[in-house]
């Protein structure tokens, strides 16, 4: 056994090691800079250093706090950003790191030469996650003016019709402050920054830095804003396929579907791997609710005609759900959905779905059904998995439907769950207002959530 055995045996037995603090840059559409896209630090909106022409990127792979990170992870420290990972357990992206890269030697090396440099990586990042701006159609519940340039719209609408709106997480929390505009902190200290200024990614300078980094990196990650309405994606994809970089490089890209570009299309054949991620949480009236103003239609459509592409063999097309209390009691609708793609040719030769669990807004976690209504919850997801033949062709994917089980039959506090449904109720009720839709009509669910949830409390 040598030293490379000795460190893989001990990744498989920490229950904190994750490889992509080794391995990747993640980018938000702010300019901050985290070590994956799955870290869950909420300060880094306003607080955390940003990638700028005065800061390039790179400076982001060794700085302190990385190098905490990775010393933190590898002695079996937990890890704040990693709360999320800690809670999917199985599920994790982290567990999907060891999975990804426990038996290659290659990288176990790099972790290695790490350690041994006191957490300072001397190799370039192998995984680069870009959100090169807020740039999107679409103004999805969940979202954030932080994510999406519509919300970012929709907010300083708001913030005029409402004399002042007052926000948490780039969302709206309270109306009627008493200052026209959309506030982030106490009414005339921190307006909603205009996103359009943190044009970062267009910079001569990170466009320098990137082309640097590029001949190295081994995955490189779209998402959004929409990345497919953004011409910086498509001038980083075409760069790769012009210098020949794309023949060894993999690439995730999240779009909404309601309309893809036939550039995107044509530059998939030419990379290593091309993995199309159609974010769709829903069918019907369900998807263009949550998913607003999205086109059902048109995403059925563009996820057919995107499918077909999957006679490439290096071509994957993958839907990733995020589930929340607006669509958790119709995902077995959309999973069934995909059933039906999956008899149809092109076949599925890995997962065709994968599940996130929201975690915030807190509001929308969907600890807040009422356990009346989780039993039935369970029931159908429990109905799905026996009679579904996808998990028989991919019975691993089995643990992503067990995470909602998991997280349905976990108790929560009447008060904290009154909490966030008031919460909910209020921030809902406003935009249905202002978009001219009604919940009840679209998530009839909601309604009773909403009305059995805050029984017996008084209007709020």
């Amino acid at each position: 056994m040598d030293d490379l055995d000795i460190l893989r045996k001990d990744i498989i037995n920490s229950d904190t090691f994750c490889f992509y603090p080794f391995l990747e840059l993640s980018t938000r559409p702010n300019g901050s800079v985290l070590p994956c896209c799955y870290f869950d630090e909420q300060t880094s909106i306003a607080k955390l250093e940003r990638t700028s022409s005065d800061n390039p990127i790179e400076n982001f792979w060794n700085n302190k706090k990385t190098i905490s990170i990775r010393n933190d992870l590898s002695q079996g420290t937990p890890v704040n950003g990693c709360n999320i990972c800690y809670r999917d357990k199985s599920a994790s992206m982290r567990e999907r790191s060891i999975k990804e890269y426990i038996n290659n030697r290659e990288y176990l090396q790099l972790i290695k030469d790490t350690m041994d440099n006191d957490g300072v990586a001397i190799h370039s990042p192998k995984r680069l996650e870009l959100k090169p701006s807020n740039l999107c159609n679409l103004k999805c519940f969940m979202c954030n003016a932080y994510d999406s340039s519509q919300i970012e719209k929709e907010l300083n609408e708001l913030g005029s019709k409402y004399n002042g709106i007052k926000l948490f997480g780039g969302r709206l929390h309270e109306i009627n402050v008493g200052a026209k505009g959309a506030w982030t902190g106490p009414v005339g200290e921190y307006l909603l920054p205009d996103m359009s200024e943190y044009n970062w990614a267009e910079s001569d300078e990170f466009w320098q830095s990137l082309t640097t980094m590029l001949p190295y990196i081994e995955v490189l990650s779209f998402a959004g804003g929409e990345p497919t309405v953004n011409p910086i994606v498509y001038k980083i994809l075409d760069h790769c396929v012009k210098n020949d970089y794309a023949k060894n490089i993999t690439v995730f890209i999240s779009s909404n579907f309601t309309n893809l570009n036939k550039k995107f299309f044509e530059l998939m054949p030419r990379y290593k791997k091309f993995e199309l991620i159609a974010s769709i949480d829903g069918v019907g009236a369900v998807q263009e609710y949550v998913r607003f103003p999205s086109n059902w239609k048109a995403v059925e459509s563009n996820f057919q005609k995107a499918k077909e592409y999957m006679q490439y063999p290096n071509i994957k097309i993958v839907l990733n759900i995020t589930v929340n209390i607006l669509n958790i009691a119709y995902i077995v609708d959309l999973l069934n959905w995909i059933e039906d793609y999956a008899d149809i040719h092109p076949y599925y030769k890995e997962w065709p779905y994968n599940i996130n669990l929201l975690n915030y807004p807190s509001e929308l976690k969907i600890n807040w059904v009422p356990d009346d209504l989780k039993s039935e919850l369970i029931e159908d997801i429990k109905l799905y998995q026996t009679n579904s033949q996808i998990l028989k062709f991919f019975p691993d994917l089995k643990i992503k439907t067990d995470l909602l089980i998991n997280e349905l039959s976990t108790k929560t506090a009447p008060n904290e769950r009154i909490e966030n449904l008031k919460i909910l109720k209020h921030t809902i009720t406003v935009t249905d207002t202002h978009r001219k839709i009604d919940y009840k009509t679209a998530i009839p669910f909601l309604d009773q959530v909403l009305s059995l949830g805050l029984r017996n409390t008084h209007p709020g």
